[in-house]
């Protein structure tokens, strides 16, 4: 599938590249949100081999590596990744514990979940149905939480907290507008003790409402403070810098200036029309842009821009609001 996307549900909302099932309500369970996704399989491991010789009749003779096991898909054998013998697989079925013990916690509902990259990555994003209603902006802003797993050994499951802005979906942690960590990202490492901080994760989903008090605060705070043309002029073109003189060339120039074209249109568009003229409208501009209109090279880019990876530009856009309204 394009995107990078394998298999995906969304409820109700059709993602940005077209792609996967859309439901009409919540999957009632793991076990039916997981086939929902594509995630009815699960990874598995396998020794992994070398040619060591001949065999008497010419055939090649494999013996095993010790150390090594390869994970692959229960479905196709497809090979996922090939590990160290101490990686511990947390499967789908397994995710389903980290799962529960944030079901367990009332108004948590599955909004997506998915399947990228053959499989070596997996998500699960779930709703706190809980809308945070700020003055001048009537579009909601909701606390969500993402789960993610890799099955490649470049990262651990992990549970994290996130805030997105429905009208818009932009993506922002408090985590990230404040530069700190919240303590509301928890991580299994693919270890066979990772069971041991299944307790840490049922706490995931107060973190989360302490984070969204964090962001609402702060996001009022941003509302109160109006910003002029040259004010919003000038958060422009410092969010979108020029390159120093002597490496600039007409190409650059005109990349940088369609960027910060790109960003003014921003201030015209429904998601920010309420409030285009306030701090947290520039923060949100920013955010709109780095999520959906800069270039991202693949779906998995882009939800590492959104959900998982805290991107270091939107925290610069909070600095940068500040720096401007006292300009």
């Amino acid at each position: 599938m394009p995107a990078n996307v394998e298999s995906m549900f969304s409820v109700r909302e059709m993602p940005w590249h077209r792609e996967g099932t859309i439901l009409w309500d919540y999957p009632g369970d793991w076990d039916e949100a997981r086939w929902l996704a594509g995630l009815d399989w699960e990874p598995v491991t396998a020794p992994v081999y070398a040619v060591t010789g001949m065999n008497p009749d010419g055939s090649e003779h494999y013996d095993p590596i010790d150390g090594w096991k390869a994970i692959s898909r229960s479905d196709t054998g497809a090979t996922l990744s090939v590990n160290r013998d101490t990686y511990t697989v947390i499967d789908h079925g397994e995710m389903g514990e980290i799962v529960e013990a944030v079901l367990a916690q009332p108004n948590v509902k599955w909004e997506t979940a998915g399947v990228l990259d053959a499989g070596r990555s997996v998500w699960c994003l779930a709703l706190l149905d809980e809308p945070i209603a700020l003055p001048g902006d009537t579009s909601p802003t909701l606390p969500y939480l993402a789960i993610t797993n890799r099955h490649d050994g470049t990262a651990a499951c992990a549970l994290r907290a996130t805030a997105i802005r429905i009208v818009c979906a932009n993506t922002f942690r408090a985590a990230e507008l404040e530069g700190e960590r919240t303590g509301t990202t928890f991580s299994f490492i693919h270890k066979a003790s990772w069971r041991n901080r299944i307790d840490e994760a049922r706490q995931a989903v107060t973190g989360a409402r302490k984070e969204m008090r964090r962001y609402t605060e702060l996001a009022q705070e941003l509302l109160g403070i109006p910003i002029n043309d040259r004010q919003r002029e000038l958060f422009i073109t410092q969010f979108i810098p020029m390159p120093p003189d002597g490496l600039v060339t007409d190409r650059v120039a005109r990349n940088v200036e369609q960027a910060r074209q790109a960003v003014r249109l921003l201030f015209d568009s429904q998601t920010t029309d309420q409030i285009g003229h306030t701090a947290y409208g520039l923060v949100q501009a920013a955010g709109e842009y780095l999520d959906h209109v800069r270039t991202a090279r693949s779906w998995e880019t882009r939800l590492n821009r959104t959900l998982i990876r805290p991107e270091p530009l939107k925290h610069r856009a909070l600095s940068l609001v500040r720096e401007v309204i006292t300009a």
